[in-house]
């Protein structure tokens, strides 16, 4: 009996582990796509501005640098959660596989 509990005390903390790692790529893609439009904001400012004054072109240009990183960072982030999430769904299935 003892042995079954285990067996549903794993099964419910993949299950757990998975929803929660796929709720956080999810709050990522949100991040993302927040800086994204940080980025085109950055560019508007470095367009209207070009002529008029050089500070809000410089602090265009660093935003826009910044951001673009903070986008690829995130990408990254979540490309390796997403093989994360796919690691442990193969561990979740091989473990059912198993002890059937």
């Amino acid at each position: 009996m003892s042995k079954t509990k285990n067996i549903q005390n794993f099964e419910s903390g993949y299950e757990n582990e998975i929803a929660y790692q796929k709720k956080m790529i999810k709050n990522l893609r949100h991040w993302q796509s927040l800086f994204s439009m940080f980025v085109g904001l950055s560019i508007l400012l470095i367009y209207f501005f070009i002529h008029q004054n050089i500070w809000l072109v410089t602090t265009g240009i660093v935003l826009c640098v910044v951001n673009v990183m903070i986008v690829f960072t995130i990408g990254y982030a979540i490309y390796k959660g997403q093989k994360n999430v796919d690691k442990i769904e193969n561990q979740y299935q091989l473990m059912l596989k198993t002890d059937e």
